[in-house]
């Protein structure tokens, strides 16, 4: 009797065992690659800064002298992006809003000279290789309290308009009628998600930002880096947590890391590197719309510690391949200094190394999966990679309708509060007491 009682625990045992090894077999995933366009051999990489200022708005740097400065950091690609004021070229001065533009009356502001214009934008003096000047550039919604900040690109809506608190879509509505593209900024600092983590997973603060990008396409992406990171450390929560919602919605979100630089010591905290056929502003466009960038960074304080800082170079993206036959997707990349690949999902470090095989994962994958490599020279995000394993029902989320009350006093009671809280005071009490 003890003889076949251990037999039978034996094949339970097995069967056990098994069960997992033959799901993870059955799981078959299509894998949408943001990098399938990329042709690794011919396209190059170009070193991008995407969010900039200078004294036309709130900057403490003349024009001259932040394009001087990205240039000598070998930066390839660079937009000034000043409140309210909409870049018409390095070299051109701009059209400025006067409660902002308040440098205008008390320094000499002037544009960079022609002729060093035409050096920096051709490389003459750099090997040929020459920074690009991104069009009509500028950060929408300007002097607001709760910084509900957007950039804007290629089109100049929201050109000398004052923000609204609160209020995200109408510039991101004009941007998009007006044929130009945007992307969401320093979204922690909204809701003072930097100390407190919670803010950054709130469902009530995600349910907007959400609902804007299921309605506007032209808003491409999410600021997750700004400046050294400190107000926005759990930014990368906020992306993951919107990709969680949006991917299975069949919308993704693209990343973006950016100095927001108003002084010198602002300047090359973070870099988007652009794969790109060549560095054009319709390559440019086209490469932020469909996501062909790694974001880096050399502060990442919720990755990696609030000490660390970047010393040296980030890792360099050789190529990424994607085996649909197999489920697997690895990195091919170069590293002056030892490195680390984490592969996320849901948020979530899954699995570490060079290439991931999805069936090995498949009960921590819900809808997509990034890598990031750490080095001595900071962090390299990728975009996410769409996994679909024919069941993406299973991973929708739902956020809660914006509150409401039954009783129509409450329901006054609450108009009226959100509407104070929208207004300049009511915006400044909300954020000094209640964030």
């Amino acid at each position: 009797m003890k003889k076949i009682i251990s037999v039978l625990l034996a094949v339970i045992m097995t069967a056990l065992i098994a069960v997992p090894a033959f799901a993870a077999e059955d799981v078959s995933y299509t894998i949408t690659n943001p990098y399938e366009t990329v042709d690794w051999d011919v396209w190059n990489t170009y070193k991008a800064q995407l969010h900039a200022h200078t004294l036309y708005s709130d900057g403490e740097m003349d024009i001259t002298s932040v394009v001087e400065a990205y240039y000598a950091l070998d930066y390839d690609i660079l937009a000034i992006t000043d409140h309210g004021v909409v870049n018409q070229g390095w070299d051109k001065k701009p059209d400025m809003i006067d409660i902002i533009s308040y440098n205008q009356y008390i320094k000499k502001l002037e544009p960079l000279s022609a002729e060093r214009y035409a050096e920096i934008t051709s490389g003459a003096d750099r090997g040929g290789r020459g920074m690009l000047d991104v069009p009509q550039g500028i950060e929408m919604n300007a002097l607001v309290v709760r910084k509900n900040h957007v950039n804007g690109f290629f089109c100049g809506a929201a050109s000398k308009v004052l923000g609204t608190e609160e209020d995200y879509e109408s510039v991101i509505k004009a941007t998009e009628e007006a044929g130009g593209i945007s992307f969401i900024n320093h979204p922690g600092d909204f809701y003072g998600a930097a100390g407190d983590i919670t803010k950054a997973q709130d469902p009530e603060n995600l349910r907007d930002w959400a609902n804007i990008y299921m309605t506007y396409e032209s808003c491409v992406g999410l600021e997750v880096f700004n400046e050294d990171d400190t107000i926005s450390k759990h930014d990368r929560v906020i992306w993951d947590n919107l990709l969680m919602y949006t991917i299975p919605r069949g919308r993704v979100i693209w990343a973006f890391g950016n100095d927001d630089s108003h002084w010198d010591d602002h300047i090359g905290h973070t870099t988007n590197m652009m794969l790109m056929p060549a560095n054009t502003v319709e390559d440019l466009r086209t490469a932020m719309e469909n996501g062909t960038l790694f974001v880096c960074s050399k502060n990442a304080g919720y990755e990696m510690g609030d000490e660390f800082h970047g010393d040296g170079n980030y890792a360099v993206i050789n190529r990424v391949n994607v085996d649909d036959e197999n489920d697997v997707i690895s990195v091919d990349l170069t590293s002056a200094s030892e490195y680390t690949v984490e592969w996320v999902a849901d948020g979530e470090v899954i699995a570490t190394g060079d290439s991931i095989n999805l069936r090995d994962y498949s009960e921590e994958i819900g809808s997509y999966v990034r890598f990031q490599v750490k080095n001595d020279g900071g962090i390299l995000l990728s975009q996410p990679f769409v996994c679909d394993d024919g069941n993406m029902e299973a991973c929708m989320i739902y956020y809660p309708e914006e509150k409401s009350y039954d009783n129509i006093f409450m329901q006054f009671i609450y108009e009226m509060y959100l509407f104070l809280r929208r207004t300049i005071i009511g915006a400044f009490i909300y954020d000094e007491f209640f964030l």
